[in-house]
């Protein structure tokens, strides 16, 4: 059985390399190649059987999240970001928003759920998914104020996505009552707690590289801090996927943080610690989507199709989004069609669809099944469209 696993997790990562090959070159994307290798070993084959993940399921999720945030806060600009943050937050408060309105008509006029039920899976699958967008949008060649947007809303949502789904689900489990007012303060709560941790230990992190000088170990190094902070952050009521982009954020640019804190002798990250984290994420969402693939389990049939249905009114509400946030901005509008593609579900309704099938509340076991099916088919229609775009953008250059 050893070997058996070697042999897998061996080829699982070739084919990663594989898929990101062919992305990169032909524009097949490789996301979904990983998926169907998952279906493949689970529902199809039974090689692996899925309940043998379920306990460290949650641990794997929020590993996956705080490393691809990491990564992807280390590559971002820091003025584009402090420049494009008020877009990215409407952006994303807009689309959670509509997403939400149209998952929860739907579920209460076609399914007939219950008005608190709909709303708990318009939040669970409101928001994009930063583990899926942020390595989707780095390998388009787009301009990088469209990745920064990008970038900042997933992260966002992601966040939006834990918080107000988890109220609802106390809502419903009537562990205790919430207003839209205590909601709002337990984001902004968290939110901000997360930007001045990952704002200060980062700080504090490039002064003690720069003094230190360490040059061997310090990507290592960094990474177990990232995820020591990340669980500090979680403890005292912070957003830990919010301190993971800050803290990268603030490492991907230390000379220019040195600058504004007048810090001398700050020294700008070395390639090596970039590449290190550029692989670590690699690697870690490499499993994320075969996993993702060897979850699924599906009993009736019909819940295919009103997932599907639902996934298409996701569409339809990002495009109404796109299309107000991009209002009198020529070079958003230009993108339009790239960002509207942009709405895979992922790391965060994962985790709340498991965490709602361990809750006990009545049906709790299709709320899975349908999140599932709406991750994979998200994730089908943002691979598809930005190979399309990514292939016609080189045709045409």
């Amino acid at each position: 059985m050893s070997n058996t696993i070697f042999i897998l997790a061996g080829l699982i990562i070739t084919l990663g390399f594989l898929g990101n090959y062919l992305f990169k070159k032909k524009g097949i994307p490789d996301n979904l190649l990983l998926i169907s290798f998952g279906i493949i070993l689970g529902p199809v084959f039974h090689l692996l059987e899925p309940s043998g993940f379920r306990n460290i399921a949650p641990i794997f999720t929020n590993l996956a999240l705080l490393i691809i945030l990491f990564d992807g806060g280390m590559s971002l600009n820091l003025y584009k970001v402090m420049e494009e943050s008020p877009k990215a937050v409407i952006l994303g408060v807009i689309n959670f928003v509509l997403s939400m309105v149209l998952t929860t008509a739907f579920t209460s006029i076609v399914l007939k759920w219950e008005l608190l039920h709909g709303l708990l899976l318009g939040a669970i699958i409101g928001g994009t998914s930063s583990s899926i967008v942020l390595p989707l949008a780095r390998k388009m060649d787009i301009p990088e104020r469209v990745i920064t947007l990008l970038s900042l809303e997933s992260v966002f949502t992601d966040a939006i996505v834990i918080v107000v789904s988890i109220t609802l689900l106390d809502l419903i489990t009537e562990v205790k009552a919430a207003t839209l007012i205590v909601v709002a303060q337990s984001i902004v709560s968290s939110f901000s707690i997360g930007m001045v941790l990952g704002l200060v230990f980062g700080v504090i992190w490039i002064k003690f590289l720069s003094v230190m000088k360490i040059e061997s170990y310090d990507d290592i190094l960094t990474l177990s801090l990232t995820i020591l902070f990340y669980g500090v952050t979680e403890i005292v009521g912070g957003n830990g996927a919010i301190f993971s982009l800050v803290f990268g954020l603030v490492m991907g640019n230390a000379y220019e943080i040195g600058g504004i804190f007048r810090m001398e002798g700050i020294v700008e990250i070395s390639g090596i610690m970039r590449k290190f984290m550029s692989q670590m994420s690699f690697f870690i969402r490499t499993y994320f989507f075969v996993y993702l693939g060897l979850i699924l389990f599906i009993e009736k049939r019909f819940t295919i199709v009103y997932s599907i249905a639902i996934s298409l009114l996701l569409l339809f509400s990002r495009y109404l989004a796109v299309s107000l946030t991009s209002l009198k901005d020529s070079e958003l509008s230009k993108y339009n069609m790239l960002i509207t593609s942009m709405l895979p579900r992922g790391l965060a309704a994962a985790i709340m669809a498991q965490l709602v099938a361990s809750s006990g509340i009545p049906n709790a076991s299709i709320y899975l099944d349908v999140i599932l099916i709406i991750i994979i088919t998200t994730v089908i229609i943002s691979s598809i469209a930005s190979s399309i775009i990514h292939r016609e953008d080189k045709l045409n250059k």
